[in-house]
């Protein structure tokens, strides 16, 4: 059904259409499978972060996403009563010196139509993948659509199909990691704060509140919970943020609420002779940040650039660059979830907020505030900083 020498991608959300397009910026023919037939429901993951919107440029894409999106240039922390200070994006490297807030239905678009442009045959959408077989010189995907199996034949094959991966669980690399205890509630509203795009943490003694813009004057709000709670109403996570924030949210305008618990999980490697992983597939980070949709999308760049590399080498020579990607990103990912758990444990409940006020304070003082702006925007991911 295609050339051997093409690439498989399972998996067709935003980090396996990114991926896609990232192996016909360098010249590679890939064919994506995706078990859905339409775009993600909902707003989902929100947050593009500069070093993302750089590769969209690079790309040629990034004015479809700006047009789109909502830029946040600063970050305001607060205990609920009071302002306790700002983190500015402002002075980040130009031109993208902001956080971008884009919702996943609409990223998940964008990245489809133009995957679409590069290869109008390149999606297959419901395809439930059922078979992956591999070797040292090439990989097979069996799949059904429309009750009809269908075999694939590829050079390489790509896991890009999220935490429950069928790819990393047939090629038998191993996920490790752990829950947290850390459970929270979130829904979309008509933004009723005043804060225009700026976006706005309550770390309060009852647990942490966030809001952030939405195109359309909405707002996003997370709120963390004692306890999971799979079916959250409107009216809940209303009168947790007003007891917690003294604010009131417009009820009506709701269009989405739900509850989530958060993980870490990193599979041992993302190279197993020739299947790799890229994404949640690979690496499952906490979304308290916004930074595991564009950890992915770092893994995709990088993994299509060795690609890239590796056509010109002999199909049975060891590619050791590939294991090279794997810990690289490994590294990367460990980082990334060491930036979100310090975000969660930040809004966790106390007993000592005095000095977590006092402690906020200072750093969100002007002179460590550049080096706050850049673990925010995931800038200095390959430096020893944190």
């Amino acid at each position: 059904m295609n050339n051997t020498e093409d690439i498989i991608i399972v998996g067709g959300g935003p980090v396996g259409l990114f991926m896609g397009i990232c192996l016909y910026h360098h010249g590679i023919a890939c064919t994506i499978l995706e078990q859905r037939t339409g775009l993600v429901q909902g707003s989902r993951s929100l947050g593009i972060h500069p070093v993302c919107l750089e590769l969209f440029e690079k790309l040629g894409i990034v004015e479809r996403f700006l047009s789109a999106g909502i830029k946040v240039q600063k970050g305001i922390a607060s205990d609920g009563i009071n302002e306790l200070g700002e983190i500015s994006f402002k002075d980040c490297p130009l031109p993208y010196n902001h956080i971008l807030i884009n919702p996943q239905f609409e990223t998940e678009r964008i990245l489809r139509d133009h995957f679409l442009e590069l290869a109008p045959q390149g999606l297959i959408q419901e395809a439930q993948v059922i078979d992956i077989s591999h070797n040292q010189d090439e990989v097979s995907v069996s799949f059904v659509k429309d009750d009809v199996k269908h075999e694939i034949f590829g050079a390489y094959l790509i896991g890009c199909d999220g935490k429950n991966s069928i790819v990393r669980e047939s090629s038998g690399i191993r996920f490790k990691g752990k829950k947290y205890p850390d459970t929270y509630i979130m829904g979309d509203f008509d933004d009723s704060t005043g804060y225009d795009n700026d976006a706005v943490v309550y770390l309060t003694k009852e647990g942490l509140v966030e809001c952030f813009p939405l195109p359309g004057k909405k707002r996003r709000w997370v709120v963390k919970t004692d306890k999971f709670i799979s079916d959250p109403t409107p009216q809940l996570l209303a009168d947790l943020v007003h007891k917690r924030t003294n604010h009131t949210i417009p009820l009506v305008s709701n269009t989405m609420t739900s509850g989530f618990g958060v993980q870490h999980y990193l599979a041992e490697t993302f190279v197993r002779e020739r299947v790799l992983l890229a994404g949640d597939s690979a690496h499952v980070v906490s979304p308290i940040g916004g930074q595991g949709m564009n950890l992915g999308w770092l893994d995709a760049w990088e993994l299509a650039s060795i690609l890239s590399y590796c056509r010109g080498l002999s199909r049975h020579q060891p590619i050791s660059d590939l294991f090279a990607y794997s810990s690289k990103q490994r590294s990367i990912a460990r980082k990334v979830a060491r930036r979100a758990e310090i975000n969660m444990r930040l809004g966790r409940k106390s007993n000592f907020q005095p000095l977590k006020k006092l402690f906020l304070k200072t750093i969100l003082k002007s002179s460590t505030n550049k080096k706050l702006a850049e673990l925010f925007t995931m800038r200095g991911l390959e430096s020893w900083w944190i």
